[in-house]
């Protein structure tokens, strides 16, 4: 009796991993609600909750709108709109106008992401080109950042009540920026330990280093994202500081540097393929970011020194192949 074989060729990739999109796309919304909740309780729900949901809103609502005006198989069950809404969201000052949301999530969708065919062909990160975009032609309402500050009022001069109140300030790194580093020297432990656990002004999901440390393990224990990138890039942000002589500590709890170096420089499609390439790529990301932050014009330059970076992976991975089917000896 003879038996026939018949050979089935299929696209790779051949070893397949037993977490899908949509499951991985779960696992960072989870891991950035610790810090999105603290941020809304902190900043108040009056002026967070809107630019978040509207975000989430405008992401879903472009991608789904794109899917329609070009026939294709609606997209959002992968859940990256999603991601890339909160993100975004995220990345906004408290009581930014209501359009500013939509604009940003429009400009991640189509801009970003649905521009260069979908999830998986972007070459930059779409929250980022949101970001920037948004940040390059609104450069006052993207910067301009509130806190809830403590009023006691009196009829005859004694305190008699206290209440809340939202006052327009400056961020750390704003404070450092224009009166230089040496204006928050004399408050450097007091400033690292409020950096650390999330009561400065900034951006609502940027603030608490501690519940983004902590949704960055719980990516890690799932083994969603590798330590490789987030380290070089904050081994990037540190040798700048140094290089300028400041607190490298106060580089890697301010502003946007976790938010971005372990949630936006680590997505699978707009990195390195190979952990070389990995190293390199948060490395130089980092000292972009630093060097922004030090010599630039601009306060913040997370969101450049990623996006940087990301048009350099093609050639990161063409220099640095990943090659398959090879073992180490």
């Amino acid at each position: 009796m003879s038996v026939e074989f018949k050979t089935v060729l299929t696209p790779p990739p051949h070893v397949k991993s037993a977490l899908d999109v949509p499951q991985v796309m779960t696992h960072v919304f989870l891991a950035l609600l610790p810090a999105t909740f603290w941020g809304m309780a902190f900043f108040g729900y009056r002026l967070t909750l809107g630019p978040i949901v509207l975000s989430l809103l405008s992401c879903l609502g472009f991608e789904a709108l794109d899917c329609f005006l070009f026939r294709k198989p609606l997209s959002l069950g992968d859940r990256s709109a999603l991601v890339t809404g909160l993100l975004l969201g995220l990345s906004f000052p408290p009581g930014v106008p209501f359009w500013l949301p939509i604009v940003g999530g429009g400009t991640a969708i189509i801009l970003g992401k649905q521009m260069f065919g979908g999830l998986g062909q972007n070459i930059f990160n779409p929250a980022l080109v949101g970001r920037a975009v948004l940040f390059l032609s609104w450069p006052g309402l993207m910067s301009t950042y509130v806190v809830r500050n403590v009023w006691t009022l009196s009829k005859s001069g004694e305190v008699v009540s206290s209440l809340w109140e939202v006052v327009t300030t400056a961020t750390p790194l704003g404070i450092s920026k224009m009166q230089g580093y040496q204006a928050l020297a004399h408050l450097e432990p007091r400033i690292l330990w409020r950096l650390f656990w999330g009561t400065v002004p900034g951006c609502i999901g940027e603030i608490s280093a501690f519940l983004l440390l902590c949704g960055f393990a719980y990516l890690l224990w799932r083994k969603i994202v590798r330590w490789d990138i987030p380290v070089f890039y904050f081994l990037g942000i540190a040798l700048v500081a140094v290089l300028a002589r400041q607190n490298p500590l106060y580089h890697l709890l301010a502003g946007s540097a976790i938010l971005g170096g372990c949630f936006m420089a680590t997505d699978y499609t707009t990195s390195p393929m190979t952990p070389k390439g990995r190293m390199i790529f948060g490395f130089f990301a980092g000292m972009i970011t630093g060097m922004i932050r030090w010599l630039g014009g601009y306060q913040e330059g997370v969101t450049f020194g990623i996006l940087i970076m990301n048009a350099v992976v093609p050639f990161l991975d063409r220099l640095l192949p990943r090659r398959f089917g090879v073992k180490k000896i």
